[in-house]
């Protein structure tokens, strides 16, 4: 894997390629007023705290891109974003790079060059090949959190993340868009690991992803995936059968979709609310250790998970039954 520092993008990348935008704008003056309304809820000490921080952030789709960004304008100072799908028209409705003119470009380049756009005094490191055995070490490597926010059917990468993130104890926070909810959870080295969250080992979960990918797995295959997916990060999915204000049918819909097309059903104004939560946890993490004490409460680590959904108005930590 080679890495290449550079001042602009390339339209696509090169196989095996980290690219590395360093900060062009050096003025502590800019970024002082860029960041300027944040103090207030946060001081200007912890400002340049995140100034001095790492996230990275696997996953470009509805909720990682527009994390990135938002990360990125709270002043966090490298960001480190990890893709290797494309944009379709399909992901217009929620993903923060994607437009009528993006369609068929590589995520992480075209998330990327968005990140560029909003300011160019943070740097901004980019993995094309997504979350691959050739690259997750370095991409966990000098993270002080990583969001895992990697797509629904890899279910290999994620396991790869979290042992990578694992053995240098690295916390993961992951979270998801679901109807008009969401649901935060927090892994650590003492924490449930993915591999239990999700029953499998990394070599099966390997082997699945690569038959879906191939378009070579069997009914049986795929619905060892979905299942998993669903009892570990997805619990307690609103049953829309019985409460039929929640959407405009039933919640077969939703499984129908996901084992016919392969898709999640995603609503557009959902993801803003859960990269949003997300985000807020994200720097009340990175602030954790400041010298302003504050009466706030971090996430409970798994099995516990905060699960917050906008149409019940309810927000309460719960325990995965594994």
């Amino acid at each position: 894997m080679s890495v290449k520092k550079l001042n602009t993008l390339p339209r696509t990348a090169k196989a095996n390629t980290v690219y590395i935008l360093a900060p062009r704008n050096s003025n502590p003056k800019y970024y002082n007023e860029r960041t300027n309304r944040n103090i207030g809820w946060i001081s200007e000490e912890e400002q340049q705290i995140l100034k001095g921080k790492t996230v990275g952030i696997a996953g470009c789709g509805g909720m990682g891109g527009l994390l990135a960004q938002t990360l990125l304008r709270c002043g966090v100072g490298t960001i480190k974003i990890a893709d290797n799908s494309y944009f379709d028209n399909t992901n217009i409705n929620r993903q923060l790079a994607a437009t009528r003119f993006s369609n068929g470009t590589q995520k992480a380049l075209s998330t990327a060059k968005i990140l560029r756009e909003t300011t160019d005094d943070a740097a901004i490191h980019v993995y094309p090949d997504g979350i691959q055995e050739n690259t997750t070490d370095e991409f966990v490597d000098g993270c002080d959190l990583v969001c895992d926010q990697i797509e629904f059917w890899a279910v290999g990468a994620r396991i790869l993340l979290h042992l990578h993130a694992y053995e240098k104890n690295i916390t993961i926070y992951n979270a998801n868009t679901i109807g008009f909810g969401t649901r935060l959870f927090h892994f650590t080295r003492d924490s449930m690991s993915m591999e239990e969250c999700l029953g499998m080992r990394y070599v099966e979960a390997r082997e699945l992803e690569q038959k879906i990918n191939a378009k070579t797995a069997n009914s049986d295959e795929k619905s060892r995936v979905m299942r998993a997916v669903i009892d570990g990060l997805m619990p307690d999915i609103p049953d829309y059968t019985l409460i039929t204000n929640y959407s405009y049918g039933h919640s077969d819909v939703f499984y129908q979709r996901l084992r016919q097309e392969e898709v999640v059903s995603i609503m557009a104004s959902n993801c803003p609310m859960a990269a949003g939560f997300l985000a807020n946890q994200v720097i009340l993490y990175l602030l954790k250790d400041s010298t302003i004490k504050r009466d706030i409460k971090l996430p409970p680590c798994m099995p516990k998970y905060v699960y917050f959904d906008s149409a019940y108005m309810e927000i309460k930590v719960c325990e995965l039954n594994k």
